[in-house]
């Protein structure tokens, strides 16, 4: 019998055949699958390793024994009457076929539904490094990234200290111009043990990382500091303070200078001023507090006022009273500490207060800016004081926020969009500057750039799948849109408005009359001004204009923050020749006359 004859007989080639179809199906699953649970490349590459060393085993057994009832048997000991070789092959060409229709089948499905959100996925990886390769040339290797130091102390009880001397490092760093320096909102999310510096590096975009630890013991200090080479994951620098608590200021200056040294910077302007130690104790306690958005019993309101006891001329202690203020403020009698005109009273003090002592202050100018537009509507005072705050400190994350914020809302979104790049620069998980980004985009038709920054966003926080479903919906895919809204069923009156409007879009009257009158009956403004989004995209004007006019009170505090929503909505798009609508633009201030003698914040170069 030739070789051929007997590895047919044996069924070693059928063997073969079925080892190899399962081993491709295997790969195939797995190169879809490993992805999905973070695995590196590597897996895939030992997986293949694994099955190809395994081939020549298997098709050795398959020579050497045949597979009976009576279980495995040597080949040479069964007798060709009992061999049952033949029914075997049988089975093992169906596996074949079974395994090879299986195999067609995910490669479809592979290709046809998990390749698009593979290349979308890739194409947006691409974009992103694309972008931060651009940012990083601008500053060339100067960029660095400060972490929340450690909290070394025996009871473990100074992280708000700790933090207050990494974020007075970082505060002194941002002043240097051709220094990129990453924002405490983004650097401080990379906290507590087991932090890779490589990648904390890739993902912020930074060459440098400064991390250490801070050991606080009645009147003293250790502070350990040290500066790494992301790129080769290498100490530059590192060094440790024993001193006094009196010298905590002292310390940080050293610190900033020996980075400033390696990085070839110069700190451009005076050191920030410095305060009573005591002062500054009791301002990093409000401070922590007012970051976590603990306004529970005006605590950081009362370390406040204690530090500013010490030293009534602390102007970021100043600043942090407005924030604090804020917090306690309430819109009616009787909600918070304070009701609004008092809180308004209480807060325009602490702005003038901080504006006497330092009238260049970034912080104090967006303050006072930001009270004049949310408070009065005046968003002439508002552009004036942030350009102020611009001028003085361009770099600075709140106020490029707050100025991408004031454009967006007076229509301007080209320069929104660029405040909010800009922002992004130093605060790259800034999820509101991406929220702007996105809005911003939207209202000049730019879908896909939205899309991309919704995306973006939901990586850095929670929701968006409303957001992200109603792009798709100004795209026209309705029903990609609906997909997406179920994500977000939580959002009771967004769920009900988005639905309503992709239901009309697919011409699903029934549905999008069940979900419009369910939202009716909700008496919350922001359901009723959906209502009127729905009827306006329906094409019914008046009904429309009954429910803003439900929603949008002129008389009410709310006012000035509502319209904008509703003035720059395409949803509204249908209402822009009617009288009504002009009027509407009057009342909120954002009339074309009026907007026209408004000038647009600026960048300084």
């Amino acid at each position: 019998m030739s070789l051929f004859a007997e590895l047919k007989r044996r069924n070693v080639i059928r063997v073969a055949a079925a080892y190899l179809a399962g081993s491709w199906l295997l790969i195939q699953v797995a190169d879809a699958v490993f992805p999905a649970y973070g695995l590196p490349d590597s897996a895939l590459s030992v997986l293949i390793t694994i099955l190809a060393v395994g081939l020549l085993p298997a098709i050795a057994v398959s020579w050497a024994f045949e597979w009976t009832p009576q279980g495995l048997r040597r080949d040479a000991d069964v007798a060709p009457a009992e061999s049952v070789a033949p029914q075997t092959g049988k089975r093992l060409d169906r596996a074949i076929i079974v395994v090879l229709a299986i195999a067609i089948g995910f490669f479809a499905f592979d290709k046809l539904v998990l390749d698009p959100g593979r290349d979308e996925a890739l194409q947006q990886q691409a974009e992103e490094r694309g972008r931060a390769a651009a940012l990083v040339e601008s500053y060339g290797d100067k960029s660095i990234a400060v972490l929340p130091f450690a909290d070394m102390s025996p009871e473990g009880d100074q992280a708000y200290f700790s933090d207050g001397i990494a974020e007075e490092i970082l505060n002194l760093l941002a002043t240097v111009r051709d220094l990129r320096v990453i924002s405490r909102s983004s650097a401080f999310r990379y906290r507590g043990d087991g932090i890779h510096i490589p990648t904390v590096a890739e993902e912020l975009n930074v060459n440098y990382v400064l991390e250490g630890s801070v050991r606080k013991a009645g009147d003293t200090l250790r502070i350990t500091a040290q500066l790494i080479d992301a790129r080769a994951d290498a100490h530059v620098w590192s060094e440790t303070y024993d001193r006094r608590f009196d010298d905590v200021f002292a310390i940080q200056d050293e610190i900033s200078e020996k980075i400033f040294a390696q990085l070839n910077a110069t700190l451009l302007g005076e050191a920030p001023t410095r305060t009573d130690p005591e002062a500054y104790a009791l301002y990093l306690q409000a401070r922590h507090l007012l970051e976590v958005r603990n306004f529970d019993e005006g605590t950081a309101e009362t370390l406040l006022a204690q530090a500013l006891e010490l030293d009534p001329t602390y102007v970021p202690a100043l600043n942090a009273m407005v924030t604090a203020v804020f917090g306690l403020t309430g819109p009616g009698e009787g909600d918070l500490k304070y009701t609004r005109d008092e809180g308004i009273e209480l807060m325009r003090s602490y702005v003038d207060r901080a504006l006497a002592i330092d009238p260049d202050n970034a912080h104090a100018n967006a303050h006072r800016g930001w009270m004049a537009w949310f408070y009065n509507n005046d968003l002439e005072t508002a552009v004036s004081y942030l350009q102020r705050a611009l001028d003085e400190d361009p770099h600075n994350e709140r106020v490029l926020f707050l100025t991408a914020v004031i454009s967006r809302r007076i229509g301007r979104n080209e320069d929104a969009i660029a405040f909010a790049e800009a922002g992004l620069a130093r605060d790259p998980l800034c999820s509101n500057c991406l929220y702007t980004l996105m809005l911003a985009n939207v209202r000049l038709g730019r879908y896909e750039e939205a899309l991309d920054a919704s995306k973006r966003r939901m990586r850095v926080a929670t929701g968006g799948w409303l957001s992200r479903g109603e792009i798709h919906l100004l795209m026209g895919d309705a029903q990609k849109a609906l997909e997406l809204f179920d994500n977000q069923k939580e959002d009771r009156i967004g769920w009900l408005a988005s639905r309503a409007l992709a239901y009309h879009d697919l011409g699903n009257t029934a549905e999008r009359d069940a979900a419009l009158d369910e939202l009716s009956m909700i008496d919350e403004r922001r359901a009723q001004l959906n209502v009127a989004g729905i009827h306006a995209s329906m094409g019914n004007v008046d009904e429309a204009f009954a429910w803003i006019a439900r929603g949008l009170d002129p008389d009410a505090p709310e006012f000035v923050q509502a319209a904008p929503g509703v003035i720059w909505n395409p949803r509204f798009n249908i209402l822009h020749d009617d009288p009504r609508w002009l009027e509407l633009r009057r009342q909120a201030g954002l009339d074309p006359e009026t907007l026209a003698g408004i000038r647009s914040l600026q960048l300084p170069d």
